[in-house]
């Protein structure tokens, strides 16, 4: 019995020496940002992974899968090999060439041509533990994503919001399961994994290293806006309307129109009958704590008078 003892302790250890890497080691990862191309570039797309805990950077033989709108798989990127910097708020990229050369940046994993990130509708899922959807997507997934974000304006990536946790970093909380309330247009800012981390930290209470700006994208520590509709350049009509958003989902307007100072607004805005001539409208998003974009989203044009 000793003998039968000791024989099966031994095993127990040594298969403990022998298991693989704690499942932990890529879990805890979340789909950051999402560019669908653009008409110039329609080839350039990219998928950026954030950790939001040290350690997650055992990716290898891992994947990112893509969908079409109606939920078929298109492509499936697999990583080769882990990467290097695991440390939290590390990102990994996976790209194709065009957008390689046209960011200037070295992706840690391809993204196919044929995966495709129609602009019109489709999904993107890091293993089967998170998923963004998006457009005109109706169709199932291995993780849950709820209702899809509208498609980004042309040239526009889909980033998440994370606002809900530590409101400096990405951690578990700013997963809502809904690709509505967890991602909006921003200004395309792919990251390797070579590149590490620079965001502030979150202080007390939150991950270690910090996130990417807060809840307003990648470093920027203020709400970004972005026009989503506006009137022709030239136009005849006297009360021309904008539409609006930002790249947080808890967020207030202002709007400006001209000379005016800044008023609450609301998304669509209708402007007041206008003189005929040149006008300027600004907009820009206030967050929950009072920070208003610095860089507000401005837009000239000009009213004129209809011919005949």
């Amino acid at each position: 019995m000793r003998r039968f003892g000791l024989a099966t302790a031994i095993a127990v250890v040594l298969g403990l020496m022998l298991a693989p890497a704690a499942g932990a080691t890529f879990h805890l990862i979340k789909v950051r940002e999402v560019y669908l191309g653009s008409a110039v570039a329609p080839e350039s797309k990219y998928v950026e992974l954030q950790m939001y805990a040290s350690g997650q950077n055992l990716v290898q033989g891992h994947t990112l899968r893509t969908y079409n709108a109606s939920g078929g798989a298109i492509a499936t990127s697999t990583f080769a090999a882990d990467v290097a910097n695991g440390a939290s708020q590390s990102t990994i990229l996976i790209a194709t060439q065009q957008a390689a050369e046209q960011f200037g940046v070295t992706p840690d994993a391809t993204l196919p041509e044929a995966a495709k990130l129609l602009a019109s509708g489709g999904a993107a899922c890091w293993e089967g533990l998170d998923c963004v959807t998006w457009g005109s997507f109706d169709g199932s997934l291995p993780s849950p994503a709820g209702s899809p974000v509208p498609s980004p304006p042309d040239g526009m990536a889909l980033g998440r919001t994370i606002s809900r946790g530590c409101a400096a970093a990405l951690d578990s909380a700013d997963d809502t399961d809904s690709a509505m309330a967890d991602f909006g247009p921003v200004a395309p800012t792919p990251r390797p994994n070579s590149l590490a981390p620079t965001e502030p930290g979150c202080g007390s209470g939150g991950a270690s290293v910090g996130g990417p700006g807060g809840s307003e994208g990648h470093g920027h520590g203020t709400p970004q806006t972005t026009l989503r509709r506006k009137p022709p350049k030239r136009t005849t009509d006297r009360t021309p309307s904008f539409r609006f958003g930002a790249d947080e989902a808890r967020v207030r307007f202002q709007c400006k129109l001209d000379k005016a100072a800044f008023k609450a607004c609301r998304s669509p805005f209708t402007t007041k009958r206008l003189s005929f001539g040149a006008h300027l409208f600004k907009v820009r998003a206030v967050d929950s704590g009072g920070r208003a974009d610095p860089s507000p989203a401005s837009y000239g044009f000009r009213v004129i008078r209809k011919r005949g």
